[in-house]
């Protein structure tokens, strides 16, 4: 997947307003992610330990059915109730409010494991986009997405408007490299709509921090390393995390959990960078609208990768059928 952008599109302007800085109170839980993306196997698992400063975190996904985030003061369960801040916390406290304070960034997620995936995206306050890559059972598909005002534009390949979007086989090849709009109470949209902004990818990095390290990163740079972990939940393994932290600015580098799933281990990796840049995504000309098509939701549900030995019964809305 390419860091420039679908081809053929302008939608990549720049000028969010940033948005004020707050501290956690208690991480939320992360949104649950398409069940085919390694990724959101463990980054779906997020403890409420923490102690926060003053305020909460606001999230809207990263990667698509909603929790709602919790608010209030919270207390760890592991420090006495009068405890100072530990250096990891304070630290991740401080990185995390640098994140939602920012305009926008820019960052890329690599995951490994059963289904490898790629996400490229620029998230805003507001708004941003995500170009997304993964390999499953409808085989190789890959998207974009654009939020714009609460509304999510999908353009894909054949497989992605399958799975996504809940489009027949039939009409699938109809609507490939289409952007498809899909608006709050359509079947895909709390798929589709989670991860794409500021607060949804803070919420990409709730962790429990313990301690911090100094390294010396890939590309030569100084930085602060936290680590800590995520501890399992649900029949979810428990995630060993770092993130890689700037020294001065506290703007996080890198982020990293692994796991392991079956005896094999998970990685995923997200880097950021373009610190400040604030992407303003403008809807695109000439799209369907997704409650026109003729959908079913897919084996599984949408966004799952899906088990596609069945195929799915259409049931077109009333606006008609592509």
């Amino acid at each position: 997947m390419s860091d420039n952008g679908p081809p053929g599109n302008s939608f990549d302007n720049w000028a969010f307003p940033p948005q004020p800085p707050a501290w956690p109170s208690m991480p939320p839980a992360a949104p649950q992610k398409r069940t085919s993306r390694a990724l959101g196997v463990g980054a779906a698992i997020v403890a409420t330990v923490l102690i926060g400063a003053a305020g909460g975190v606001g999230v809207a996904f990263l990667t698509r059915a909603h929790t709602q985030t919790p608010s209030g003061g919270g207390t760890p369960t592991s420090l006495p109730t009068n405890a100072p801040p530990s250096a990891a916390l304070s630290l991740y406290q401080k990185s995390l409010a640098t994140m939602r304070a920012a305009a926008g960034f820019h960052y890329v997620n690599a995951s490994n494991g059963p289904d490898p995936e790629t996400i490229t995206g620029d998230a805003g306050v507001a708004g941003g986009r995500q170009e997304i890559i993964f390999t499953a059972g409808y085989g190789t598909e890959k998207f974009t997405l654009l939020l714009v005002n609460h509304i999510v534009y999908f353009e894909g390949n054949t497989s992605a408007v399958e799975d996504q979007l809940g489009v027949v086989a039939a009409n699938a090849a109809t609507l490939q490299n289409r952007w498809v709009s899909v608006v709050r109470g359509n079947g895909p949209y709390n798929v589709l709509q989670p991860g794409i902004t500021i607060a949804d990818q803070v919420s990409e990095v709730q962790f429990v921090p313990a301690s911090t390290t100094q390294v010396t990163t890939t590309g030569g740079t100084a930085a602060t390393r936290i680590l800590g972990s995520i501890p399992p939940s649900n029949g979810n393994p428990a995630e060993t995390v770092q993130l890689d932290v700037a020294p001065t600015s506290n703007t996080p580098l890198e982020y990293s959990s692994s796991f392991t799933v079956s005896g094999a281990p998970v990685t995923s990796t997200t880097t950021f960078s373009a610190w400040g840049t604030a992407p303003t995504v403008t809807a695109p000309g000439g799209a369907v609208a997704w409650s026109s098509l003729a959908t079913a939701t897919p084996p599984g549900g949408y966004g799952t990768g899906g088990n596609v030995a069945g195929t799915p019964t259409p049931s077109p809305s009333p606006g008609g059928a592509i």
